[in-house]
């Protein structure tokens, strides 16, 4: 940034990634493209809890108003991850419903969309589900 002491808004700061971007060839947008990547993996690899493999049928809402149905990949005390198309915004707020991978009893819990790829979301859990 040109002018340090001005503190931009996460629009400016939008814009002025965008510029960069633009002016980027397509080789080094394709490493920043990797390297951002290889940025949120490594983020989202420091887990408070251990996460295991999994491949549970789920149900999920935003809104209540539209119900919609995937597989849980993977699952820990702390949140999931659910293999999807589904577009949907970080910090979006759902209520999902699954089985218990160990007991097959259901679980319905609230939970916060933390992260979004091109496989699907990550949701953390609003509180522990210590019988994961």
């Amino acid at each position: 940034m040109q002018n340090n002491d001005k503190v931009l808004s996460s629009g400016e700061v939008r814009a002025f990634i965008f510029e960069i971007i633009n002016e980027m060839s397509d080789a080094e947008m394709r490493q920043l493209l990797k390297d951002l990547e290889n940025w949120q993996k490594s983020k989202f690899e420091m887990r408070q809890y251990p996460r295991r493999s999994t491949y549970v049928d789920i149900t999920y809402s935003s809104d209540q108003r539209r119900i919609f149905e995937d597989f849980v990949r993977n699952i820990s005390a702390g949140g999931l991850y659910i293999e999807t198309n589904l577009v949907t915004e970080l910090g979006q707020k759902l209520t999902m419903t699954f089985s218990n991978p160990d007991s097959g009893d259901p679980v319905k819990v609230l939970g916060k969309v933390i992260r979004v790829d091109s496989s699907g979301i990550g949701v953390k859990f609003n509180k522990l589900l210590s019988d994961l």
